[in-house]
């Protein structure tokens, strides 16, 4: 049996602090989970670097092969960029907020800016994480020797 999607969604969730997750995961474990391992699937294509397969099976959650360390850290990696592209998305930011004396909040352009800055950060970080991953397995590439 391969690896798990636990696991990668557990080191997902040591970046992911969403208190909507956290009422599903309190009033229903298994949507909890459904929910993240949408996250996961819509990024494995993401890690085209990978040199194992990721080929999975939806129905015991868990991918054929036993995946490393390096190769889970940049699937969670990925599970994040899917979750928070769906924050990015979520309509509601969109809206307008009330204003009092007491309470401001910035609009919803100056908010928007540096989460897609963030967002396109991590996008190259994780690519440069799949890039060193590859390198650490240079020699398994049918150029250099390997199968």
């Amino acid at each position: 049996m391969g690896t798990p999607f636990s696991e990668i969604i557990d080191r997902a969730l040591i970046t992911i602090n969403d208190y909507k997750l956290d009422a599903v995961y309190t009033d229903d474990p298994e949507l909890f989970e459904d929910i993240l391992c949408g996250y996961l699937i819509k990024g494995i294509p993401n890690f085209s670097q990978c040199l194992k397969s990721l080929d999975y099976d939806e129905a015991s959650k868990s991918f054929v092969a036993d995946l490393d360390v390096y190769e889970q850290n940049i699937l969670a990696d990925y599970t994040v960029i899917t979750w928070y592209e769906s924050q990015l998305q979520d309509v509601l930011e969109f809206q307008e907020a009330l204003q009092d004396k007491e309470f401001k909040r910035y609009s919803t352009g100056q908010n928007l800016t540096p989460r897609q800055n963030y967002l396109t950060d991590l996008k190259t970080r994780v690519h440069q994480e799949g890039c060193n991953y590859q390198l650490m397995h240079l020699d398994e590439f049918p150029f250099f020797g390997g199968a």
